[in-house]
């Protein structure tokens, strides 16, 4: 599993937006959008789609604080 965690995801909203960039970045992609937790995870993340979904998540005006690999 791979995580990101979201820097300004406090909301609803945030989590549609975040939810919709990455969608719409990297349709098919398997994730689940944590708003407590702010972070995304990413059943599997491949290397090719890392930057993809990185920019989606800034173009969308959000943070990233940091990644892990769980």
């Amino acid at each position: 599993m791979h995580i990101l965690t979201i820097e300004g995801m406090s909301c609803d909203a945030c989590k549609r937006a975040i939810s919709n960039a990455i969608s719409n970045a990297a349709p098919g992609l398997a994730f689940e959008v944590d708003l407590p937790r702010k972070q995304v995870r990413f059943r599997d993340l491949p290397t090719d789609r890392q930057s993809v979904v990185r920019n989606a998540i800034r173009d969308a005006g959000y943070g990233i604080l940091d990644s892990d690999q769980a």
